[in-house]
């Protein structure tokens, strides 16, 4: 009765601790931290947890994706009886289901094809020439249990080890050729050599023996696979399986030399692609200590740049957001370059570091563009194809100083191999300006007649035509408005006159 009491007593205080527990438990679960190496599912939805809590989960993202579907393709081995090795071939689709990081299960389904050879079986050479093939289909349910995540020596590597073994069925047909030596019909046991049974009617020719069956196999292996994206994963495997047959490859004799179990063997390379979630993880590559490892590194890369300042501004590689600057150069706290105008010149740098907010400037130098040199910036200059020279106000607009338009004489221009020096264009820039003034007037260009010799001539010619061709085309004055003269009595004189009439 003591003990009945006892019970009921126990029974009811656990009752008790189980709801404290509860109640602390859910106390707690709105202020539950998250694991710093989550990552959200929905974007822009409500809840951004990608399940990753500390409490309940373990680390593992239970959104994570958890399926992998692939395709394997290699080569097959035969080993048996028929011992003399031949490449064959497999394919096999598979699917895979990740139950927690380190721990899977994967069916997969094979087609494959087994070729042997053997040339002659000793003592007996009962049969000669031996080679076969085997059409092979076996399906298998296997456990797979990856091994990079489970070391907490390392952060997470992109390749990862496994290994996997399970069960399933083959299904196999055989087709086996040889030269026939056998004595007698029946068992073939080495006493059958003695003159015992009936005597073998196909001895010493080429024949053909069939067998089909289906088995229990045992597969194991071992294999590579590399994280290519969020989506796809590619991998190389080696799979041996096991059968209780000794008929794959229609060689079950009861002699000594004789094997007992045949087994065939896949390498192959896999595809798979993940999905199961619109998470972008897969258990597969999730780590427990990634995170720790994230964080280290980080507090590692931060600690190591306190101690480096590379290019000497006082502020250290870890606060400086441009490491690049001159010694020179004054610097804010953040390590740029102080720039007064904000115009992308540093101080340093600025030959003039109080330009205008917004005006275009020299890269190098700081200053204001001036297209056209009347000490104007661009950014306040209204007229920026000013004349050379002119006289402008404020903005850039160019001062008229009209005069007179009756016979405006300008001084005479000197025949040369180049007529158009700077010196003659700074004049022409004077003809325009009269010419814009004096709308009705017109431009008379004299020139000696070129009497002396032909050079002189063509000399006269080339030059009165370049001065016109520059009036006409740089500035636009019509050639109606220009008359040119060569007078007979100014042979001697090397000289062009300009007059506005």
């Amino acid at each position: 009765m003591k003990n009945h009491l006892k019970m009921k007593i126990l029974k009811l205080t656990l009752l008790v601790l189980c709801g404290i527990s509860f109640s602390a438990f859910a106390s707690q679960d709105s202020t539950w931290k998250r694991h710093p190496y989550a990552k959200s599912k929905w974007v822009n939805g409500v809840n951004t947890d990608s399940g990753q809590s500390l409490h309940s989960s373990y680390y593992q993202d239970r959104r994570a994706k958890k399926f992998t579907l692939g395709l394997m393709a290699g080569a097959s081995l035969f080993h048996g009886d028929a011992d003399k090795k031949q490449l064959g071939w497999d394919i096999a689709p598979f699917v895979k289901y990740s139950i927690s990081q380190t721990f899977a299960l994967r069916a997969e389904y094979n087609i494959a094809k087994l070729r042997g050879q053997r040339d002659y079986q000793a003592p007996t050479l009962f049969k000669d020439n031996f080679q076969f093939t085997s059409n092979v289909t076996d399906w298998s349910l296997q456990a797979h249990f990856t091994l990079g995540n489970i070391s907490f020596l390392r952060p997470l590597r992109k390749t990862q080890m496994y290994l996997f073994a399970g069960f399933g069925q083959t299904s196999f047909k055989s087709t086996a050729t040889f030269i026939d030596q056998r004595l007698f019909l029946g068992d073939y046991y080495l006493t059958s050599y003695f003159g015992t049974g009936t005597p073998n009617p196909n001895l010493g020719k080429q024949v053909e023996e069939k067998f089909q069956a289906r088995h229990l196999s045992i597969p194991l292996g071992i294999g590579f696979k590399h994280y290519l994206s969020k989506n796809f994963d590619l991998g190389v495997e080696y799979r041996h399986t096991f059968l209780r047959s000794d008929d794959i490859d229609v060689y079950n004799t009861a002699i000594f030399q004789n094997r007992w179990f045949d087994s065939y063997s896949y390498i192959r390379a896999s595809f798979g692609w993940k999905f199961g979630s619109k998470n972008t993880q897969h258990y597969d590559w999730l780590s427990p200590v990634e995170s720790i490892y994230d964080q280290m590194a980080d507090v590692k890369k931060k600690t190591d740049c306190l101690g480096f300042d590379d290019d000497k501004d006082h502020v250290t590689n870890c606060f400086d957001q441009d490491n690049n600057t001159p010694d020179s150069c004054m610097v804010y706290g953040n390590g740029m370059a102080v720039d007064t105008d904000m115009d992308g010149v540093p101080d340093c740098q600025d030959q003039e570091p109080f330009t205008d907010k917004g005006a275009l400037v020299d890269p190098t130098t700081g200053k204001a563009m001036d297209s056209d040199g009347d000490n104007i910036p661009d950014h306040r200059d209204r007229e920026l194809n000013s004349s050379p020279g002119a006289l402008v106000d404020a903005n850039g607009v160019e001062i008229k100083m009209c005069c007179n338009c009756d016979n405006v004489t300008f001084p005479p221009v000197t025949i040369s191999a180049n007529c158009l020096t700077k010196e003659v264009k700074a004049l022409l820039y004077q003809v325009v300006d009269k010419m814009k003034q004096c709308p009705d007037k017109k431009l008379i260009l004299n020139g000696p007649a070129g009497k002396s010799s032909k050079y002189n001539a063509a000399a006269n010619t080339r030059c009165m035509d370049e001065m016109i061709k520059f009036l006409v085309e740089k500035f636009g004055i019509s050639r109606d408005r220009i008359i040119t003269n060569y007078n007979a009595g100014t042979e001697t004189k090397n000289t062009i006159e300009i007059k506005i009439q």
